[in-house]
């Protein structure tokens, strides 16, 4: 038989887990949504829904507008969201897909982010091929002429582009190297329209990268991913590693909290 306690315990699960099934139902309505659709939605007795929209309501979790009277996610429910999304580590939400993409193609897997007009290493998952690259974890580059640079700084306004090429300048490193500002504005140009970028022969003789970049719940780029090797190796595979990394740098942008409508253009 039953205990009493056991009764409570499931009745509060119960309760829990029917909230919960509203605040998913009513976050995913953008401009909120009545009564009634919610009652259909999520299949829970209308007096035990209002009850339960009134305890939501009286913590914060949702609002109901008073002139529209729908359903809202509340300020509470958003702060807690934020938070959880601010304690991501981006390496560790990262990790699994750069082990997917050096598995997948062989070759070396990057994450990095900006840090004061350059490029540092976050993350690297060595390939397998007899060519390996030479970046080290931590180990600068500039923003110019590497494909995450690119990948980055395409989503920055082009005010800030020049100030950190005029900062940091515009090296020559092989014979690839964009060293012109109006080239390089077309460049990031171009890597905003397709969603990646490449360093082709730009920093190394012999070395391709191809890179995407990656957003936060703010809409804004933190990061990016790449994957390098031998151009001979790499370029054979240039599309079927493309579209690898754009699907991974997406997935790893949906668990920071990115949403497209929330990207914030930084160009206008």
């Amino acid at each position: 038989m039953a205990s009493k306690g056991n009764d409570v315990d499931s009745q509060m699960n119960s309760s829990l887990d029917r909230a919960l099934t509203l605040l998913e139902f009513i976050s995913s309505k953008r401009g909120g949504t009545p009564l009634a659709e919610i009652v259909k939605g999520v299949d829970i007795p209308k007096s035990t829904c209002h009850r339960l929209l009134e305890t939501l309501k009286t913590r914060g979790y949702i609002e109901l507008e008073p002139v529209t009277d729908r359903y809202k996610i509340g300020l509470k429910s958003l702060e807690i969201g934020v938070s959880g999304l601010s304690n991501l580590e981006i390496v560790d939400v990262a990790a699994h897909y750069l082990y997917d993409i050096s598995a997948f193609t062989g070759e070396t897997a990057f994450l990095a982010v900006y840090n004061e007009g350059e490029i540092v290493y976050l993350y690297k998952v060595e390939g397998t091929g007899s060519i390996r690259t030479t970046a080290q974890l931590g180990s600068r580059r500039p923003v110019h002429c590497t494909g995450v640079g690119k990948a980055i700084l395409s989503n920055f306004s082009l005010e800030e582009v020049d100030r950190i090429l005029q900062e940091k300048g515009m090296e020559k490193h092989t014979e690839n190297t964009i060293t012109d500002q109006h080239l390089y504005h077309q460049e990031l140009s171009s890597v905003r329209v397709q969603g990646w970028a490449t360093d082709n022969e730009e920093i190394e003789v012999g070395l391709t990268c191809f890179a995407v970049p990656i957003f936060n719940y703010t809409g804004r780029v933190v990061a990016a991913m790449s994957c390098a090797g031998p151009t001979h190796r790499v370029k054979k595979r240039k599309e079927e590693i493309i579209t690898r990394l754009k699907e991974s740098g997406e997935q790893i942008s949906r668990r920071l909290g990115y949403v497209e409508s929330m990207r914030l253009n930084q160009l206008f």
